[in-house]
């Protein structure tokens, strides 16, 4: 085992408890008994999307389990106030000692969120707008296990759940230390049968969560680590189609994700991830292709920074970042780095990208309102991210 290899090793043992490479269903019992500490037949609520019962693991699993009370609940789509309050409600009535989460992205972020308002007296929706307005503290809610079912997402490492509120037209985050699972379950065999789109949409989430977690002005030198390693990981990826992907590639895949995941835990994303969420709200895009459209622009754009770096450490210390990753990433430089990330991003797997020039301003206008676009490493304004939107366009995404 090499340094790197220890590294990680020594990250896993930390919040959350990593357990890497084997089935669930293996390990379900177990790690269910260790979250519920002393109670004799813990209580569970399991939450799922909605093509669990489809998926070849899930009978192992649900039979793992069968010796719990068990309770399963179906989330689809993006959490929303509405959902949440629904969910913590359910999670209430079971009286739940563990909440566990399989799923992608959107399930995990709206079991820990529910796990969290549970103690609650009445979930409403309302209050699930108001939580998201403050740190959550929650110590007595019921601890999340996270058994993600997408790479990339990195939702079962942090300790923030999304919350999508369609009627404000803004995403939302219900941030508390309740919300970072205690154990996360990295099984290779969970993304047996993904899409074809779902896996590249993920590996963009991966890609810029490992760009933003090491660039972030909130970044220190393991958040910056971190980054690099996930993109060391996907180096091989990038180039193979994801139908032939064996266990190892899966495996990768989902590591780089949660180092990733780790990654931006510790230093937030940046402005990738503030222009993400009106690009999904208002033109429908998924969450990792959202952000892996303007991160090869982004990347150019901060590589390029001088007397306009927000960073307090230098412009110096954001291109010696920037020139760390490009070296994981096992490219000459900015450029080539910048047009692997566009290849992936224009893939004919995935839907064929809008045409932002109309609506440039009023994403750049939104994307500002967000702290995110605050942790860029270069200044940003409404001119700077028009043109950026402007140039992603004329690259032409039609197929």
């Amino acid at each position: 085992m090499d340094a790197a290899d220890t590294r990680v090793s020594d990250l896993l043992l930390d919040s959350p408890r990593t357990i890497v490479g084997v089935r669930a269903a293996e390990v379900a019992t177990e790690i269910v008994a260790e979250a519920a500490g002393t109670a004799v037949a813990p209580r569970v609520v399991l939450i799922a999307g909605g093509g669990f019962t489809g998926r070849g693991w899930s009978a192992p699993l649900l039979t793992a389990l069968r010796s719990y009370p068990l309770r399963m609940v179906i989330q689809s789509g993006l959490p929303t106030p509405e959902s949440v309050a629904v969910l913590a409600r359910q999670v209430r009535a079971h009286r739940a000692d563990v909440v566990l989460t399989v799923g992608g992205g959107s399930v995990m972020d709206a079991g820990k969120a529910a796990a969290a308002l549970s103690i609650r007296t009445d979930p409403t929706p309302e209050l699930v707008v108001r939580a998201c307005a403050e740190e959550t503290g929650g110590e007595a809610a019921p601890p999340v296990i996270a058994l993600p079912t997408t790479p990339g997402t990195g939702a079962e490492a942090t300790p923030f759940a999304t919350i999508w509120h369609r009627g404000q037209g803004r995403k939302l985050s219900l941030r508390g230390a309740s919300l970072r699972p205690v154990t996360a379950v990295l099984d290779p065999d969970l993304l047996i049968g993904l899409p074809e789109a779902h896996l590249i949409s993920c590996l963009l989430d991966t890609l810029a969560q490992g760009l933003e977690g090491a660039w972030s002005i909130r970044a220190d030198q393991q958040s910056e680590w971190l980054g690099g390693a996930a993109w060391a990981l996907l180096a091989d990826l990038l180039d193979r189609r994801p139908d032939d992907w064996g266990a190892a590639q899966r495996h990768a895949a989902l590591l780089a994700g949660h180092l990733a995941g780790r990654a931006i835990a510790l230093a937030g994303t940046t402005v990738c991830h503030a222009m993400s969420y009106p690009l999904t709200l208002r033109h429908g895009l998924g969450h990792g292709h959202a952000c892996g459209l303007t991160l090869a622009a982004v990347l150019r754009y901060n590589a390029s920074v001088g007397a306009d770096c927000a960073d307090p450490r230098g412009p110096q210390r954001v291109r010696a970042t920037i020139a760390r990753v490009v070296s994981a990433a096992g490219v000459e430089d900015v450029e080539e780095l910048a047009r692997r990330i566009d290849t992936l991003a224009a893939s004919p797997a995935l839907p064929v990208a809008p045409d932002l020039r109309r609506d440039a301003i009023r994403i750049a206008t939104e994307a500002l309102a967000y702290d995110r676009a605050g942790n860029n490493p270069r200044r940003v304004d409404v001119q700077a991210l028009t043109r950026l939107l402007a140039g992603i366009t004329e690259r032409d995404y039609a197929r």
